[in-house]
């Protein structure tokens, strides 16, 4: 089931119980590249947050986007510009870090290709970051779908908004 692109803060359920905070900046940043036209290629860049110390519920708050560098097509697309890991080395002064990968597909309900599974387990050995797990986001032209990737078991689960209470989160 995919979140719809909304201008507010979703609260997301990770597989260790902890909560996923998607703060409106990464949906307004992602939904500027929507693959809604034949010709608008694929966009994609890195996911940027922070995991809180007490609670150790995790907080994502910023989206890069794509650069002129970045290898862009109608299927695909691949983070090359340099100008990324400048913005990553910003945003560690304001104690943001890199927490995933997201990008668009043409698709209504956007779906992983192959090639989306291979990059997302290629990640779960190459990268590390300062959470146990690596988000992952596919951005189809009416919603949003979100996965992690847990660097202990190298298991890629789906995930999903809270459940609400009229315009409230039930408690997790």
């Amino acid at each position: 089931m995919a979140i719809e692109i909304a201008n507010r803060c979703i609260k997301m359920k990770l597989p260790n119980g902890k909560v996923v905070d998607v703060l409106p900046e990464v949906f307004q940043g992602i939904s500027k590249w929507i693959q809604n036209d034949d010709y608008v290629p694929e966009g994609g860049g890195f996911i940027l947050g922070y995991k809180h110390k007490g609670t150790c519920n995790i907080s994502l708050e910023y989206v890069t986007y794509p650069h002129p560098l970045d290898i862009c097509g109608r299927v695909y697309f691949k983070i090359r510009d340099p100008i990324h890991e400048l913005l990553l080395l910003k945003a560690r002064a304001r104690k943001s870090f890199y927490m995933g990968v997201w990008h668009t597909h043409p698709q209504a309900i956007p779906h992983p290709s192959q090639v989306d599974w291979d990059d997302w387990n290629d990640t779960l050995v190459k990268d590390k970051i300062a959470s146990e797990y690596v988000f992952f986001f596919i951005a189809g032209t009416e919603g949003i779908r979100v996965w992690v990737g847990n660097f202990k078991t190298k298991h890629i689960t789906e995930i999903f908004e809270l459940e609400k209470d009229g315009d409230l989160y039930k408690k997790v």
